[in-house]
Order: C-alpha cells, then structure tokens, then sequence
C-alpha cells in the first residue's frame, strides 16, 4: 500500500450507502476523504477542498457525473485532477454503454459497480504516483 495519509480523496455519488462504503474503503486506506452527494456540491467541494483523486458517480440526479467533470476540468487548479468515473453502467464500460471514449468525457479511468476495494487501490496508488503524490 502507498503512504496515501497526507492525500484527500474526493467521493461523490447521490446514494449515502454507497458514499458511506467507499469513505469505509478509501479511510481504511490511508486517505482523507471528502464528500458531495450531487453534481453541484462536487463541483464546490472540489473547488473549495483540491482534492488529489475525485471518485465521480455518474448518474445522478440534476447534474450527472459527467457535466460536473466537464465543470471540475474547468477550473484551472483542477484540471489536471484524477477523475475516475464509478457507475453501475456494466461490466462492458462507459466506452461501449454510452459508445464515448471516458478520456474524451474528462475521465482519466472508469471502474463499474461493483468492484472490489483492491481494485479502487490499484487506481488510487497508480494515479497518486503519477501524480507525485504517493511515497513509494
């Protein structure tokens, strides 16, 4: 496991078991975490917290997941921020669900529901290291 202690994790999704199961996951993980149950509120948090890696749901209701990524990656501190799409779109991906490129929606990964946690860690260290932000 990286030396994540010092590094914010940002999870966002409209359903609080889930926020409540990923805040358990990423925590025990070493990260601090930060919420936002809505496209909105993800856009402030993120603004206002600099979150190292945003965990972004996307559908939700009001503004989705990706509208609120295309408002984060406009922002000039947060435009280069890990965004790592989470949906319960399927096993086969936003690429082929939605026929987009995740890249081109502002996605620097995707990962569908469910998942294991060991998962969501590989992508969390990989994009912390990639970032200079992990202690190797």
């Amino acid at each position: 496991m990286e030396n994540t202690a010092r590094h914010t994790v940002m999870i966002v999704d409209d359903y609080d078991d889930v926020r409540n199961i990923l805040k358990l996951w990423v925590e025990k993980h070493g990260c601090r975490v930060v919420e936002a149950s809505g496209g909105d509120e993800a856009v402030e948090t993120a603004e206002r917290e600099r979150p190292d890696i945003i965990l972004m749901d996307l559908s939700m209701p009001e503004i989705d997941g990706f509208a609120a990524t295309l408002r984060i990656r406009q922002i000039e501190d947060l435009k280069d921020v890990p965004i790592i799409a989470i949906s319960a779109y399927g096993e086969l991906g936003i690429d082929v669900q939605l026929q987009i490129d995740p890249r081109a929606a502002g996605f620097n990964s995707y990962l569908p529901k469910p998942f294991a946690p060991e998962k969501l860690f590989i992508l969390i260290d990989q994009y912390l290291a990639k970032t200079g932000g992990a202690a190797t």
